[in-house]
């Protein structure tokens, strides 16, 4: 049964996507609207496939659990802003990234579930908080990748195009940055309490893996973008592309993560 209804989802984003896009490249707004609302039908399927797997099986705390609730996240925020801003274009970036994100899970379903030697009361808390840093930071990574297109667009004074559609660049900085700090207080907590995780194992390894260097890097990344915002007046392009380069790290964090995990590590 639970097939069925990620095989639903799929399709739905799968379909989502395509009106997006023909939204933001043909402004077919009419497209837009039932992509919006074929997108939102998708994450119920999603919604519901979580919760039957949470049900009968446990979560498994692995890189599959990971990846999709982020997609489901990444969703459901696009969504809530879509109502509040007119930031709807951006889903012609959302729905796809977030079903690459579903598609991936189902490549993390082959891997073995997280060894209970590993687990710990925290471990809950711990991948939740990464998830939810994960999807604020992909939302604000798309509001990034529309920031740069567009202000390239103006720079070369085109003034037409598809481009022309997505929000003003002043509201992408806006949203952008309001997703930064949000995700940056989550990161942070995922930090502090993996740290404490691997406080409390004493496996006499390396002190830092390769997924928690990537999240010092994601933080300190971030850090910046929000520090240099705030005493340096730091808008704009800049702001953007350490966005993207600050999600990069962050995804890298959620995978090796996950893998770590997988091969017994803390």
């Amino acid at each position: 049964m639970t097939v069925v209804w990620i095989v639903a989802a799929v399709g739905a984003y799968v379909l989502a996507t395509a009106l997006l896009v023909a939204e933001l490249l043909g402004g077919w707004a009419r497209g837009g609207r039932t992509g919006r609302f074929v997108l939102l039908a998708g994450a119920v399927a999603h919604a519901v496939h979580l919760a039957i797997e949470a049900t009968t099986g446990g979560p498994r705390w692995d890189i599959s659990d990971s990846l999709s609730i982020a997609a489901l996240l990444l969703v459901g925020a696009y969504l809530a802003a879509a109502w509040r801003w007119r930031v709807g274009s951006l889903g012609a970036f959302v729905a796809p990234l977030a079903l690459l994100f579903v598609l991936a899970s189902s490549v993390g379903r082959t891997w073995p579930a997280v060894p209970h030697e590993v687990r710990w009361a925290m471990l809950p808390v711990h991948v939740g908080l990464n998830v939810l840093g994960v999807a604020a930071f992909a939302l604000a990574f798309v509001a990034a990748v529309a920031y740069v297109l567009q202000e390239r667009q103006l720079r070369r004074k085109r003034f037409d195009g598809p481009l022309q559609r997505l929000p003003a660049l002043d509201e992408l900085d806006a949203l952008g940055v309001r997703l930064v700090g949000a995700g940056f207080v989550l990161l942070t907590g995922g930090i502090l309490t993996g740290a404490l995780w691997a406080a409390r194992r004493e496996t006499g390894a390396f002190p830092i893996s390769g997924a928690q260097a990537f999240a010092v890097l994601a933080w300190a990344i971030f850090a910046a973008v929000l520090a240099l915002r705030a005493a340096a007046g730091w808008r704009g392009r800049r702001a953007a592309i350490g966005t993207m380069l600050g999600f990069a790290c962050a995804v890298l964090v959620l995978v090796g993560y996950a893998m770590r995990l997988q091969g017994g590590g803390g």
